[in-house]
C-alpha cells in the first residue's frame, strides 16, 4: 500500500514537473515578449500642408520598429489613447493594408533656435535636445543672441 501510494505520488510529481517545463518552453510561442524603444530626445514630427510645421513627440515615448528600409529611413508605430472624440475624415483606399506614414527626424543643432522660438518645448526637452547634439555653450549662447521674443 505504501509503496503504490509513493509511485503514484512520484508519478503524479513527475507529471506536474513535466508540465511545468513543457509550458516553460513554449512559453516564447504563446506569449511573446514585446521589445520596444523609448525615445532619449524629442523627435521632431512633420505636419502635412504647405505651411511645414513641426510637433514634437517627447522623449520618453515607447515606438514599436516596424520595418526598416534599403533607402535608409525606419518606420516605428507610437500607440496614442485620445481622450473625447477628435475631428477626424474618414479615408477610404482601393489599397490592402495602406499605410501613410509621416516624418520624424531628430532636432538638428540648426533647428534648435527655431524650435525653441516655435514649439512649446519644456525644458527638460530643451536640455535632452542640447545634449543629444552636443552643442558647445558657444552654439547656445548664438541661439539665446538670436532669440526674439
Amino acid at each position: 500500500m505504501k509503496t503504490s501510494r509513493a509511485i503514484l505520488s512520484t508519478a503524479l510529481l513527475a507529471i506536474v514537473f513535466c508540465v511545468g517545463f513543457f509550458f516553460h518552453t513554449i512559453q516564447d510561442f504563446i506569449m511573446p515578449q514585446t521589445t520596444y524603444f523609448k525615445l532619449e530626445e524629442p523627435l521632431l514630427i512633420e505636419s502635412e500642408g504647405e505651411a511645414k510645421n513641426f510637433h514634437v513627440l517627447p522623449a520618453g515615448t515607447p515606438m514599436y520598429k516596424d520595418a526598416s528600409f534599403p533607402e535608409g529611413h525606419t518606420r516605428y508605430i507610437v500607440y496614442v489613447n485620445v481622450k473625447g472624440g477628435p475631428a477626424l475624415e474618414k479615408i477610404e483606399s482601393d489599397k490592402a493594408q495602406l499605410i501613410d506614414p509621416i516624418w520624424g527626424y531628430p532636432v538638428q543643432p540648426e533647428d534648435v533656435s527655431a524650435l525653441v522660438a516655435e514649439t512649446p518645448v519644456s525644458k527638460d526637452e530643451l536640455v535632452r535636445i542640447l545634449k543629444a547634439r552636443k552643442m558647445t555653450r558657444e552654439e547656445l549662447a548664438q541661439i539665446v543672441r538670436e532669440w526674439r521674443d
